[in-house]
């Protein structure tokens, strides 16, 4: 009987590696996002291309980000992108990254007159953020007293655009995506850096989460994610 149980848990350790990894994401264009039924994006090309290279099995489902992002930190076999590094989010999970070095900016909607010039000046106003999200962790830590916390974007976006918010905290890039959707938005303050990645459950193989980076970081060298960023600079939604 001894014997038998090194076997079985080398059994079950080799179906564990063999087991496919959850990938999520969300609507966040122009990173993630649907189109004719299928998931396209700056990190969703990455990551499809991280994953054929690695030679690991997966899906891919879009989920809101708040559950996505839930999922992520309590089922084995799962990861959430794209997710900020953040400090407090870093030993919460194993990351593949940087799939986007950003900034996060704060919007207001076109043609309104305010415009706060600091951090301490925007405090005056509703701010307009996604819930769980890298922005509103931002804005917590920065002290806004008056945060509108919705469970999307495109929530956001529609309440900045009623003006029942007054200014809105997003990256520069999918505020750039926005603008050459059509959105009648401006940029009134730039915050700070960001990097995110591909964030995983403390379960998923180290051996697994190094194949990963070490794919990530060839697409970066050899020019691959450069190209996947040319691909979507001037392609709107």
């Amino acid at each position: 009987m001894r014997r038998l149980i090194p076997t079985l848990l080398v059994l079950w350790s080799s179906s564990a590696q063999g087991q496919e990894l959850q990938l999520l994401t969300e609507n966040y264009p122009p990173f993630s996002y649907s189109e004719n039924d299928e998931l396209r994006g700056i990190s969703v090309d990455q990551v499809r291309a991280i994953m054929k290279g690695s030679g690991i099995g997966f899906t891919m489902e879009m989920q809101p980000w708040a559950r996505a992002f839930a999922l992520a930190e309590s089922t084995p076999d799962t990861c959430v992108f794209t997710t900020a590094l953040l400090p407090e989010r870093k030993a919460r999970f194993k990351w593949v990254q940087p799939l986007v070095l950003d900034r996060m900016i704060m919007v207001r909607k076109q043609g309104q007159s305010f415009q706060p010039k600091t951090l301490e000046e925007a405090k005056s106003f509703i701010i307009g953020v996604h819930r769980d999200d890298s922005a509103e962790t931002y804005a917590e830590q920065q002290g806004f007293p008056q945060l509108d916390s919705a469970p999307s974007l495109d929530i956001s976006l529609r309440k900045l655009l009623s003006e029942r918010v007054q200014l809105m905290i997003m990256t520069n890039t999918t505020y750039e995506s926005l603008k050459q959707q059509g959105e009648p938005i401006e940029s009134v303050l730039d915050l700070e850096g960001t990097r995110a990645g591909i964030a995983c459950n403390l379960a998923v193989a180290d051996t697994r989460i190094a194949r990963m980076q070490a794919q990530l970081d060839g697409l970066i060298k050899d020019g691959g994610q450069a190209e996947i960023y040319r691909r979507y600079e001037n392609t709107a939604k």
